[in-house]
């Protein structure tokens, strides 16, 4: 008998990411990147997508794939499979996605978001003894995943709406503003002398990896700009987690690679906050939102 499979896909604005998986956590074949669709024409994305999860079921070999997951980021429709996006992928806002990706391919489509993707990969692959946990992903945006007992808790007293940590309100603004790839450089610049700033010229302004690099060669601006980052990483969440009540913090996405220079910041706004105890880790290698994304798709299409 051939094993059950699906097929996943992790979409976002410059890349897309596609496997096919099993139901025992084998990527059979190969994970495959892509660039993204995002600004294309509404059939040119349909018909990219399609060509994406085709191409991944063809590296399935023997396995039977039964249905196809497809992480993506809010605002989203998950249960309809519709996209309410204006920033990117505005030619498919409003538009039955879901519906017509499984004319196309003939697989039931199931969506999920991409930080609840990433969650469930880090329960699969990571942390499948851990009962609840908060999986956070730091890159050009702040995403997150409220996971108990192996699925996506839902939103209640407990977890907010859409189990969104984004959004969240702090300072100025919001939670995003003070934690991803754009709060470090935008803090690393405003700590910087006036006559080194440049704001004609955003690209002279080194980017979060490179201020990354300057912190571990001992910069006291980058170094700053990480430690303000967990900081305001442990100051904002606080309020959720003592609600939540996670047995630990797991952190993925490009600005985890700099979790050393950020986590103390983070522990010690989390014991001011009366959490002394939570563990921050840095997520497993690899892209676990493709894992998860498939595990939303055989879960459910199992009980189809």
């Amino acid at each position: 008998m051939s094993k059950r499979a699906a097929t996943a896909l992790d979409v976002g604005g410059t890349t897309v990411d596609a496997a096919c998986v099993s139901a025992d956590g084998e990527v059979i074949g190969e994970l495959r990147e892509t660039s993204s669709p995002s600004a294309r024409t509404k059939d040119e994305i349909v018909n990219e997508l399609a060509r994406v999860i085709d191409a991944a079921r063809g590296r399935a070999g023997s396995a039977e794939v039964t249905a196809c997951g497809v992480a993506m980021p809010a605002p989203f429709d998950y249960l309809a499979g519709v996209s309410h996006m204006v920033h990117k992928f505005q030619a498919i806002n409003g538009v039955a996605l879901g519906a017509l990706l499984r004319e196309k391919t003939g697989l039931p489509t199931y969506f999920v978001n991409d930080g609840d993707a990433f969650g469930l990969g880090v329960s699969w692959r990571q942390l499948p003894d851990t009962k609840r946990f908060l999986a956070l992903t730091i890159g050009t945006g702040l995403g997150a995943g409220f996971i108990e007992d192996g699925a996506i808790a839902p939103a209640g007293d407990r977890v907010p709406p859409g189990g969104e940590v984004w959004n969240l309100p702090f300072g100025d603004g919001i939670l995003e503003d003070h934690v991803s790839a754009r709060a470090v450089t935008a803090r690393y610049r405003s700590l910087r002398p006036r006559d080194q700033r440049s704001a004609k010229e955003p690209g002279d302004q080194p980017s979060a990896k490179e201020i990354e690099d300057l912190a571990l060669r001992g910069d006291p601006l980058a170094i700053e700009a990480y430690r303000a980052i967990g900081a305001a990483l442990g100051s904002g969440l606080a309020p959720v987690l003592q609600r939540f009540a996670p047995e630990k913090i797991v952190i993925g996405g490009h600005v985890s690679h700099a979790l050393d220079l950020f986590r103390p910041a983070m522990q010690q706004a989390l014991a001011a906050a009366g959490l002394p105890e939570l563990p921050v880790i840095q997520a497993a290698p690899g892209n676990l939102a493709i894992w998860g994304a498939a595990r939303h798709a055989l879960t459910l299409s199992a009980l189809t």
